[in-house]
C-alpha cells in the first residue's frame, strides 16, 4: 500500500511552537520521506532555547524507532491509515520521552497530545492521549521481533551476527548508545595538556584518549563553544578516524592523495602531523569541496589543495604518482550508527552490492595513481566483512602487485587483511583499516 507523504519543509518550524510536533515532523521526513537526519536537523530553525530538546527528541526517536514503533502497534486497536503516518511518528516521539528521558510523564503526554493540532490531525487527540497514558502506566510488552528487541532492522542484525557470532549483541547494543564528543588537538600549535587546561578554565572536563591527539570530553558541549576552534587549535573528530593519519605515515615531501576526502578531517590531520607533504584532497561533490576549502582556511592550509573529481576516473590526475593514497571508501556506515541512527531507516541490504562495486572501482582506479613502493590505506566506517576484508579479497583477485602489510596495534581486532575497530560504549566508532603496498617491478 502506498504511503502518503506529508512533508513540511523544516525551515517552517521556526514559525511553530510545539517542539513535539516539530520532532514528529522531522522524524516523519526521515522515516517516510527518506531524508537524512543531518539534513532535516540542519534545515530546522527552532528558537535557540528549543534546539537541544528538538535534537534530543528527533535523534532519540530515530534511534529507538523499531522498539517504540512495535510497542505502539501493540497498543493500537486498529492500524493507522497510511495517510496518518504522522500520528505514528508523533506517538513514537511521545513514547520516547516516556521510555528514555527524564521529562515528567504528565508533560510528555500533555504536550504530545496538544501537538495533534499542529500536525493537522486534531481528531487524533483522544487516541494519542489514550496510547501514551498506557505507555506511561504499563511496562513495555514483550517484543515479538528481533528488530524491536535490538532496535535494528533485521538485515543488519543478520549480517552482524554472521560476521561476529560471539560479539554481535555487544555491537548492536553499543550502536544504541551516545557517542562521546572527541576532539583532535592540533599538536602543531598547542599540546593536549595545554588545551585540556583551557577547557578546565571554562569548567569543561576532558580526558586523554588514543591516539596522541585525542581529547575526550566528559560531557558534550556545543561545537561553537570550543575555545580556539575558529583559530584551528582543535577539531571535532572521532578517535577511530584519527587512526588513518598514523597508518598512512607519509614523509615530508611525499605526494599524498586523500580520495573521497570530504569533509576533510583526515586530510587536515595529515597536514597537522606532516606539514611538508604535498597533499591533494579529492571529492566528487562541489558542495563538499567547498566545505573542505572552509576547513583549509580555518586551519591555515591552502584551499587549492582541494580538487573536485571522480576517483573512479583519472581525468583530474596530473599523471604524477603519489607515495601515499588514503581511500576512505563510501560504505554502509554501520560503524557510525550511534552518530547516524538514520542509517537503520535509510539503508537496505540491496544497497550492499552497489557499495561493493563502487569500492572495487575505487581501489582499481586509485591503484594506478600509486607509485611503486608506495602505500594505500583502505578505510571504511563499516562493520560488515563484505565491505572490508571482502573488498581487499576482490581487489587482490584481479591485481598482481599488491602486498598486504599487517597492522600491529593495541586497538581493534586483527582480520585476514587488516584491522577492525568495533563500536564500544564510550569508545570510538567502528572503522576498518587495511594497509597495502604496491610492489616494485623486478
Amino acid at each position: 500500500m502506498a504511503i502518503l507523504i506529508c512533508y513540511i519543509p523544516a525551515k517552517c518550524l521556526e514559525h511553530r511552537t510545539n517542539i513535539r510536533a516539530d520532532a514528529a515532523q522531522l522524524l516523519h521526513n526521515v522515516a517516510f520521506g527518506h531524508r537524512s537526519l543531518d539534513r532535516v536537523l540542519a534545515e530546522a530553525s527552532p528558537r535557540e532555547r528549543d534546539r537541544s530538546l528538538l535534537h534530543e527528541l528527533t535523534i532519540g526517536s530515530v534511534r529507538h524507532y523499531f522498539s517504540l514503533g512495535e510497542e505502539i502497534d501493540a497498543r493500537l486497536t486498529s492500524p493507522l491509515k497510511p495517510r496518518d503516518s504522522i500520528i505514528l511518528c508523533l506517538l513514537v516521539v511521545g513514547a520516547y520521552q516516556l521510555r528514555h528521558t527524564r521529562i515528567p510523564g504528565y508533560a510528555s503526554v500533555n504536550e504530545t497530545v496538544d501537538a495533534t493540532r499542529q500536525v493537522g490531525r486534531p481528531w487524533a487527540r483522544g487516541l494519542v492521549n489514550q496510547i501514551l497514558r498506557r505507555v506511561a502506566a504499563e511496562p513495555p510488552p514483550p517484543t515479538s521481533s528481533e528488530e524491536a528487541a535490538f532496535d535494528h532492522p533485521q538485515w543488519i542484525i543478520d549480517l552482524v551476527r554472521a560476521d561476529y557470532p560471539d560479539d554481535w549483541r555487544a555491537i548492536l547494543a553499543a550502536s544504541l548508545t551516545r557517542a562521546p564528543q572527541t576532539l583532535r588537538v592540533n599538536l602543531s600549535v598547542t599540546s593536549r595538556q595545554a588545551y585540556q587546561q583551557v577547557l578546565a578554565e571554562r569548567n569543561v572536563s576532558a580526558h586523554f584518549g588514543a591516539p596522541a591527539e585525542a581529547l575526550i570530553l566528559d560531557a558534550p558541549v556545543p561545537t561553537t563553544q570550543l575555545p580556539g576552534l575558529a583559530a584551528g587549535s582543535v577539531s571535532v573528530q572521532d578517535a577511530g578516524a584519527m587512526l588513518a593519519a598514523g597508518l598512512l605515515d607519509p614523509d615530508s615531501g611525499d605526494r599524498v592523495l586523500d580520495a573521497c576526502a570530504a569533509p576533510g578531517g583526515k586530510a587536515m590531520h595529515l597536514l597537522e602531523r606532516t606539514p611538508g607533504i604535498v597533499l591533494t584532497a579529492l571529492d566528487v561533490a562541489a558542495e563538499r569541496c567547498d566545505i573542505m576549502r572552509s576547513e583549509c582556511r580555518r586551519l591555515g592550509a591552502n584551499p587549492r589543495l582541494v580538487v573536485q573529481g571522480d576517483a573512479t576516473r583519472l581525468d583530474w590526475w596530473d599523471g604524477q604518482p603519489y607515495q601515499r593514497v588514503l581511500l576512505d571508501a563510501p560504505c554502509s556506515g554501520t560503524g557510525t550508527m550511534r552518530r547516524h541512527p538514520d542509517i537503520k531507516l535509510l539503508k537496505y541490504e540491496s544497497d550492499m552490492q552497489p557499495y561493493q562495486e563502487l569500492q572495487s572501482q575505487l581501489l582499481t582506479s586509485l591503484w594506478r595513481t600509486l607509485a611503486p613502493g608506495g602505500y594505500l590505506v583502505y578505510c571504511t566506517c563499516s562493520v560488515f566483512c563484505i565491505e572490508n576484508d571482502g573488498a581487499i579479497d576482490r581487489f587482490m583477485s584481479s591485481t598482481r602487485d599488491v602486498v598486504v602489510h599487517r597492522i600491529t596495534a593495541d586497538w581493534g581486532v586483527a582480520t585476514q587483511h587488516g584491522r577492525q575497530l568495533l563500536p564500544e560504549v564510550n569508545g570510538p566508532d567502528g572503522f576498518y583499516y587495511a594497509r597495502l603496498e604496491k610492489a616494485k617491478a623486478h
